[in-house]
């Protein structure tokens, strides 16, 4: 039997199944539900769980912030017992501060929104990966990397 929370023992409660036979009797159903849509029990997350815009398809990972995940991904039901990413992280960074900055990062969706362009979803893979790029910090970079120069004037 389960113990109930004691605020003198906060550490150890609370603790135990209070009704074991209903837990055994909802992770039985849950079991059987998974086998009947997946066929197995360890389906891969990233099988169910997808990274999708345009034609690009490819393993998710990180779920729902309330799960306590770093990596904060919301889904919606998709087609074939799948679920798609609809929101969640967008930019990630890891940063050392110092006499000079470094910096690692992920635009997890890509960098253009516009048809065509060959930057929507360009950093998914990546993403998928739970892999980072390193930041353009410097000028010289930047420039290294530029692929097209607009001046505003006013």
């Amino acid at each position: 039997m389960g113990q109930a929370w004691n605020a003198d023992d906060p550490l150890n409660t609370p603790n135990g199944i209070r009704s074991p036979a209903y837990i055994t009797k909802k992770l039985t159903l849950a079991a059987n539900q998974v086998l009947k849509r997946y066929g197995t029990l360890d389906v891969p997350w990233g099988k169910v769980f997808r990274f999708k815009s345009g034609d690009v398809d490819l393993p998710a990972n990180g779920c729902t912030s309330r799960f306590g995940s770093y990596r904060a991904i919301e889904y919606r039901p998709d087609r074939n017992n799948t679920f798609k990413a609809v929101g969640g992280d967008s930019y990630v960074a890891i940063t050392e501060f110092g006499k000079k900055p470094k910096a690692m990062v992920s635009l997890s969706y890509g960098n253009a929104s516009q048809k065509g362009s060959k930057h929507i979803s360009d950093q998914l893979k990546l993403m998928s990966e739970k892999r980072l790029r390193p930041a353009l910090l410097e000028r010289s970079d930047i420039l290294k990397n530029l692929e097209e120069k607009e001046e505003l004037t006013y």
